[in-house]
């Protein structure tokens, strides 16, 4: 057994407030911040157990689990906590980009460029769905629903609930539909994660495609409810920042910062943030 502590080392100029704030992930179920004390709350099913971690940054990144874990324990809890705040991800070429902009820099050093992420690309697909055609107020909505009723729960506390598997939630449609209520994402979310489940899909090797964005892309694009938009998210998950996700924020802030209301095109938009080349994503994710 170890002790209830993890230490992360993380890279120069790391700050937990802003990688956790810049993302609006950190809102959505199982994850919660509490700004008043800086910590990113996450339920994690472990091997062990589903474990309730504490992740604030005092100096280096200090992670605090509710029980004692095994090692085993330990090692899957720092792996999936160095993916989800993209400790290991090397973004010193989009800083050189943003240099000369102090204004730009300014809003991206908070985070230094990282945008929070999950464990696993299963629940960032499935939250990905769930921002789709519908206010962010309703996606929490759904994402708390989505944990409440079908997460594993804490035995000590079932309040506490982690993200469902894909065959928790492949076994349980009578519960997605009644229940935890998607609206149309219900079978789209049923359906992905029935193939994953039943080994038609390896979502999770994508995290390490050798593949072209485009091809990669494509890919992405075959998966249950995941179009355009949703695709350029799920590439910007997987560190790959060449498309926008053109949607209904992005074409509002374009309006109002570039054209003074105007309307603009798609191919307008996408020629505003070409000198941002695979750094596109991001070059308007902080330009906002």
């Amino acid at each position: 057994m170890v002790d209830e502590f993890i230490r992360l080392h993380t890279p120069s100029g790391f700050r937990l407030s802003g990688v956790a704030t810049a993302h609006g992930w950190h809102a959505l179920a199982p994850y919660r911040w509490d700004a008043e004390t800086g910590t990113l709350h996450r339920i994690e099913a472990l091997p062990g157990g589903v474990t309730h971690l504490q992740i604030t940054q005092p100096d280096e990144i200090l992670v605090r689990a509710d029980r004692t874990l095994t090692s085993a324990d330990a090692r899957e809890a720092e792996r999936r906590l160095r993916w989800s705040l993209r400790i290991d991800e090397d973004l010193s070429e989009f800083h050189a980009l943003c240099a000369s902009d102090p204004a730009l820099w300014e809003a991206v050093r908070p985070s230094g460029g990282r945008l929070l992420r999950c464990p696993t690309l299963w629940e960032d697909t499935v939250k990905t769905i769930l921002t789709t055609n519908t206010t962010w107020a309703q996606t929490t909505a759904m994402a708390g629903r989505l944990c409440g009723v079908l997460g594993a729960p804490k035995p000590e506390d079932r309040t506490l609930r982690s993200f469902p598997a894909p065959d928790v939630v492949a076994a349980n449609e009578a519960a997605l539909i009644a229940h935890v209520r998607l609206g149309y994402r219900n079978a789209s979310v049923l359906s992905l994660a029935r193939s994953i489940a039943g080994g038609n899909i390896d979502l999770e090797s994508l995290r390490a495609s050798p593949l072209s964005t485009p091809d990669l892309r494509r890919e992405l694009l075959r998966l249950p409810g995941v179009g355009p938009y949703a695709s350029a998210t799920l590439l910007m998950i997987l560190e790959r920042y060449d498309e926008l996700a053109i949607d209904t924020a992005l074409r509002a802030h374009v309006r109002r910062k570039y054209r003074d209301g105007a309307q603009i095109t798609e191919r307008e938009i996408r020629a505003l943030y070409e000198p941002w080349g695979r750094w596109k994503y991001l070059g308007y994710w902080f330009d906002r």
